[in-house]
């Protein structure tokens, strides 16, 4: 799963932005947690937008905003048979921009938190959007797509986001033929090389969002992927 992730104005962040083809600025978000708004690029028409969407999917269809269902992750092995997610994934995918993401371990103390983030450069997570209207309201959500972790990833966690390379941007985001995605797209793997570090407990309560809880408290390690 992917339920915490961080995004940091810097040069890669902004780096990635023009890969996308979009001309925005993106603001530092930290220890970001389901429900809060996130910055998600996405394509009409032809053109690219960048915007905050609610990260928790609310679909288009359903009678009323909630969180009864865990609808922050998208598994990429079910998009095809999911209600929620079947169509969207043929006519509304996004990327949304990220730095790093936190996932846990079981520690003799609690949660043990860990940094995944890559060793240079910022991170393209495949995700889905959608409009929810009812009343007058209008709310914009988004989920993030998840796969079978990568070797290296597993021994923290058996998911992760599904990153994209910068060659399959425009694929993804291309949603005119109103077809499923190739299953390369979702192929399980590393876009680069990696580094996880430990931190503190102090970052598992998501209203902590100080840049200093991001500060590796152990050694770090890099992790290549398979070829």
């Amino acid at each position: 799963m992917c339920g915490r992730y961080n995004v940091h104005q810097d040069p890669f962040t902004q780096a990635l932005l023009a890969q996308l083809g979009v001309q925005a600025q993106l603001h530092t978000h930290l220890n970001i947690a389901p429900t809060e708004p996130v910055p998600v690029v996405f394509e009409e028409e032809g053109e690219r937008h960048l915007r905050l969407m609610r990260w928790w999917l609310v679909p288009s269809w359903v009678p009323e905003i909630s969180t009864r269902f865990s609808m922050f992750n998208a598994k990429a092995e079910t998009l095809s048979t999911s209600k929620a997610f079947r169509g969207l994934q043929r006519h509304r995918r996004c990327i949304l921009p990220a730095s790093s993401f936190i996932e846990w371990t079981a520690g003799q103390g609690g949660k043990q938190p860990w940094l995944i983030r890559p060793a240079e450069g910022a991170l393209a997570f495949a995700g889905l959007w959608d409009v929810w209207e009812k009343d007058g309201n209008c709310l914009e959500s988004c989920t993030i797509i998840t796969t079978a972790a990568a070797p290296g990833i597993d021994r923290l966690h058996t998911r992760m986001p599904l990153m994209l390379r910068p060659e399959q941007f425009d694929a993804w985001l291309d949603v005119s033929d109103g077809r499923a995605p190739a299953p390369a797209l979702l192929a399980p793997r590393l876009p680069c090389d990696f580094v996880v570090a430990p931190l503190g407990t102090g970052v598992n309560n998501s209203r902590h969002k100080n840049a200093a809880l991001l500060e590796p408290v152990g050694p770090e390690q890099r992790i290549t992927p398979e070829t």
